[in-house]
């Protein structure tokens, strides 16, 4: 996809808790979440992640950014929330000047850096190893986000729009 030397941010999209990570090539540059108070209304936690996402804009550059499309069971009751989030996390990314995000399935997230299957455990362990940090990444919302990120980077997309 030619990303050497781009720095990519790889984004795990929730409501409550989302995962960042900014990779360029082997090297991690930040990870983390943004968090929001499940106390406050979902529009006061859908300003505060579109900020957020700005200012992580602003301040790791990216050259690139992939999203994980979220997997929802049919009995999920946060699917609306987290949609929403997506949707605002898009257009923080839209207004921070940034082209149409990478989508990327959770199985082709995992497959890159575990086996399917994996468990959040497991991704976490491959993602250190692969970035060979001194620990595995926690909480493990930024440990997907840093797969994500090395999915993207490794190539692997999907047309999902």
């Amino acid at each position: 996809m030619g990303f050497e030397g781009k720095v990519v941010l790889g984004i795990d999209p929730a409501i409550a808790s989302i995962g960042y990570a900014a990779i360029c090539d082997q090297t991690v540059l930040d990870y983390g979440v943004i968090k929001t108070d499940a106390k406050s209304n979902v529009s006061v936690r859908l300003r505060q992640i579109y900020d957020d996402v700005c200012e992580l804009c602003r301040l790791l550059q990216p050259d690139a950014v992939a999203l994980e499309m979220p997997f929802f069971s049919r009995e999920n009751t946060n699917a609306s929330k987290v949609l929403r989030a997506l949707g605002i996390i898009q257009m923080a990314l839209g207004d921070c000047g940034l082209q149409e995000p990478i989508f990327l399935h959770q199985s082709q997230v995992k497959s890159s850096v575990a086996q399917y299957g994996a468990s959040k455990a497991e991704i976490q362990a491959s993602v250190a190893f692969l970035f060979q940090l001194d620990e595995p990444p926690k909480p493990d919302d930024a440990a997907d986000a840093l797969a994500i990120a090395y999915a993207a980077q490794m190539g692997v997309q999907a047309n999902v729009k």
